[in-house]
Formats: C-alpha cells, structure tokens, sequence
C-alpha cells in the first residue's frame, strides 16, 4: 500500500457494506467451494509474503534467530497437535490461546526481546524500514 488512507477508505466501504442486509444476502449466496478457493489464495500470499520476510533474516550471522523462528512455529503448532490443551486454563483464555497465529507472533516478539534484546540500534531500525517500503 502506497497510503494508509487506502487501508482506511477500504475498512470504511467494507464496514458500511456489511450493514446493509442485500449486500450480507449477496454474501452468503456465495457457494463455500469459491469462498474456499478465495481463502486457500489468500492464505497462500500471507504464507508467500512470510517466506520472503524470512529470506532476508541473518540466519549466519545471529543463530538466535533460527532459535527464535523454530520455537515460534513450534508454538503455532501447538493447538493444531494438541487441541485440548487449554481445557485446565481459564476459560477467557480460551479465544487467545486457541489461535496458532497469535501464539506464532507473540512468541516471536517475546524471544526477539529475550534473545536480541530490546536495545535500540537506529541504524538497523532505518535500513529495515526501507526494505519493508522497497517490498
């Protein structure tokens, strides 16, 4: 996106679209077989756009990131291998814990901090600022 303010005319049109009730008709006549293939590209790209993020990591130069990367997949897995393993937590954890996502980005931000620290490297923060605005 090359402005926020497309994301927020978009949000806006998508919030005032899903009020009117033709429209949430119009929806829900969508055979699950095309809202399937819709989420099976969709996901796709987020996929795609991961891996391409994950290229440009220096996995050489700072082991701690292939650390940070594995157990931060290994705690996206966890309610996929192990459905059942909230059943003793409290049950308004329930939502939170639940989601393979965001335990993947919790755990990687929580490790980032604890394996690279939170100390502040001007610099880099810059550089991969342009990046992330080339891509």
């Amino acid at each position: 996106m090359k402005s926020r303010w497309v994301c927020v005319a978009g949000g806006v049109i998508m919030i005032v679209l899903g009020m009117l009730p033709k429209m949430a008709a119009f929806v829900e006549s969508i055979p699950q077989f095309v809202l399937g293939g819709a989420g099976l590209v969709m996901f796709g790209m987020v996929a795609a756009t991961g891996i391409r993020i994950l290229s440009t990591v220096d996995f050489k130069g700072n082991r701690h990131n292939l650390y940070i990367v594995a157990l931060s997949i290994g705690f996206g897995l966890i309610p996929l291998v192990a459905p059942r393993w909230t059943q003793q937590m409290a049950h308004g954890l329930h939502p939170l814990l639940e989601s393979g996502i965001l335990l993947t980005a919790v755990a990687a931000v929580v490790l980032n901090i604890f394996f690279n620290g939170a100390k502040e490297d001007r610099a880099s923060a810059i550089e991969a600022a342009k990046t992330a605005e080339a891509h």
